[in-house]
């Protein structure tokens, strides 16, 4: 169930909000998450029987489901520049070879790229990492 249409997500974020073909497929993650946490031991989905009436309820579902759709596309990004920052190129094809960062000629020396950047880990960074880091991230968002 869609909590959350494209108006509104692009009205909150402005010229920060990802294209619209981005937000269909991270909508659909973000509201998986929420309703997986909002299931009930009896597995009843309780926002998808009984979304809020109350406005301001309402507006946090809302607000909780952007920002989880804004975070997805967040962890996609920093995992593409993690594996661009490590040498490899992502194609259609998957995942390929080194990039070449110097050539030199006399006798013959090639460096590839490298992914150390010497800045402090944040919590984001541990996330982008580890795919349990980043559950329990999405999900203190959702928490919150």
């Amino acid at each position: 169930m869609a909590y959350v249409d494209y108006a509104y997500y692009k009205e909150l974020y402005g010229d920060s909000a990802i294209p619209e073909t981005d937000f269909k497929r991270l909508s659909g993650k973000a509201c998986r998450l929420v309703d997986v946490l909002t299931t009930g031991i009896d597995g009843v989905r309780k926002l998808a029987v009984a979304f809020p009436t109350d406005e301001y309820d309402a507006e946090n579902v809302k607000l909780c489901i952007c920002e989880l759709i804004f975070k997805f596309n967040a962890f996609e990004k920093a995992e593409q520049s993690a594996q661009e920052a490590s040498g490899y190129n992502k194609t259609e094809n998957g995942l390929q070879g080194k990039v070449i960062s110097s050539i030199s000629s006399g006798n013959e020396s090639i460096s590839f790229a490298s992914g150390s950047s010497g800045r402090t880990e944040t919590a984001f960074d541990k996330a982008v990492a580890d795919r349990t880091e980043q559950e329990e991230f999405l999900k203190s968002i959702a928490r919150y």
